[in-house]
């Protein structure tokens, strides 16, 4: 076997981010909110960065339309949102003799779009009607005043049809405040070419205990680690904290970020590392990195733990990867456990700012547009996102075999995780729960071996302290 040399981030490295917590959660509690719209900026302008020049875009209005013109401004973060949307506003206009639905779509930078969100929405000026808010920051906004239109009338509409885990996050005391772009099903990414080398049959690891005795397979026959673990970003252990029954906040709305559960998860990935040697820290310190990319491709890696959106990845950045890779459930903690949970997302909102005579046609759009039968096949179509409506996955778009993964029907294999889907919930500290998890217990746990429960315990405590 090879022995590679990890690259350790330096903590310094990491200052500016820890500052950009802290900077957010002054504006949340309203201290600088005043200060940063005498000045028409936003957090990026207080951190001396210049977020990317914003991109607009605009739909063409079909004069012969017979319905009520209504113009609604989305501000978004990714250009594929807005192209969806924009696209589904015409499937709507074709449909729809009530409203002629014109979407006038801007689109920024992940920081700098939701930093101005934050100060129009508190100041009270230049918010949007429409805007997608990604789960992390989402909690951020349902603080306090909530300027967000309760949408649980349009979700009601579907909801029968719905996977009901998807809705929670973006639920405040029962009530819907945004709704997603897909499922986000974690799945375990095998790259098979590396097992069948190790011996490994991949349809025989059913427990995590499986797991690792075939990582230490991997370990002994091949030059390749099992798999890898993020050290500056909470994705790595997120996903294992939720499928045990943990996570950040749960259904009650209480802070559990050090739960027995969260430890448990945690400890089990910091044995990987440190007990077993079947786990490191990737090249970047995160499995968006050129460098793992580049790493993965070239069978240095079994496997790794991500949502179904990562399959995106596999296409477009790691080319020799074609019909290796295989997609199977998460490794059970025990028997009849969860397989599986939910991983990222983006929750579409309508703000309080709207004109109130174009809160009817918004809304219903807003359901044509994520929620009906053919939407939801669209999510898989045009953006390669898992639908989050059970009955799309008997359509014939998404039973299609995969050849790059492994010529298998994933959305098919996906859908049979459903029964078996731990819940997400967020709360109002959800996204400085994140960054503790990014920012400190990760890189803790798996870059200075701390132990998992008081690392998890510190990142509890001052995420309580916020609010004291």
């Amino acid at each position: 076997m090879t022995t590679r040399a990890r690259t350790r981030l330096p903590r310094s490295s990491r200052h500016r981010r820890r500052l950009k917590l802290l900077l957010l959660s002054i504006i949340a509690a309203g201290a600088t909110v005043l200060a940063a719209c005498d000045s028409g900026g936003s957090v990026s302008d207080l951190e001396g960065e210049e977020g990317e020049e914003n991109e607009e875009q605009a739909m063409e209005v079909d004069p012969e339309h017979e319905g009520e013109e209504v113009e609604l401004e989305f501000w978004t973060f990714v250009d594929a949102h807005a192209d969806f949307m924009m696209e589904r506003a015409e499937e709507f206009n074709a449909e729809n003799s009530d409203y002629n639905i014109v979407i006038n779509a801007s689109v920024a930078d992940y920081e700098d779009m939701h930093d101005r969100l934050l100060v129009a929405l508190q100041s009270g000026a230049g918010a949007p009607d429409v805007v997608d808010i990604e789960i992390g920051r989402f909690g951020t906004y349902l603080r306090g005043d909530v300027q967000l239109h309760p949408l649980t009338d349009v979700v009601d509409a579907h909801r029968d049809e719905l996977v009901e885990e998807r809705t929670a996050p973006y639920q405040l005391d029962g009530v819907d405040y945004g709704i997603d772009y897909h499922l986000g099903t974690w799945v375990m990414f095998y790259n098979n070419a590396v097992l069948e080398e190790a011996g490994v049959d991949v349809d025989e690891i059913v427990t995590w205990d499986d797991y690792i005795e075939a990582g230490q397979q991997v370990a002994e026959n091949t030059d390749a680690m099992m798999t890898s673990v993020e050290t500056t970003a909470p994705t790595s252990l997120l996903g294992l904290m939720k499928q045990n029954g943990g996570g950040i906040y749960d259904e009650n709305n209480e802070l559990i970020l050090d739960s027995p559960e969260n430890v448990e998860a945690v400890q089990l990935i910091s044995d990987m590392v440190h007990e077993h040697g079947i786990a490191e820290a990737p090249p970047g310190s995160e499995h968006h990195e050129t460098a793992y990319y580049e790493a993965f491709n070239n069978g240095e890696y079994a496997s790794v733990w991500m949502p179904q959106w990562y399959m995106i990845r596999f296409t477009e950045f790691m080319p020799d990867t074609e019909g290796d890779m295989l997609v199977r459930p998460m490794p059970e903690f025990e028997p009849g456990g969860f397989i599986s949970t939910m991983g990222g997302g983006t929750g579409t909102a309508i703000t309080t700012h709207i004109d109130e005579e174009k809160l009817d046609a918004a809304k219903e759009f807003l359901g044509f547009a994520k929620l009906t039968y053919d939407a939801q096949v669209a999510l898989w179509t045009d953006l390669g996102f898992d639908p989050f409506r059970n009955d799309v996955y008997d359509d014939p778009a998404l039973t299609e075999p995969d050849p790059w993964f492994g010529d298998e029907p994933v959305m098919t294999n996906l859908q049979e995780m459903f029964d078996r889907l731990a819940p997400e919930y967020t709360g109002p500290r959800y996204p400085e729960a994140i960054i503790q998890l990014a920012e400190n217990v990760a890189y803790e746990v798996i870059e200075e071996n701390a132990d998992p429960q008081q690392s998890l315990e510190r990142g509890a405590d001052q995420v309580r302290s916020v609010d004291e």
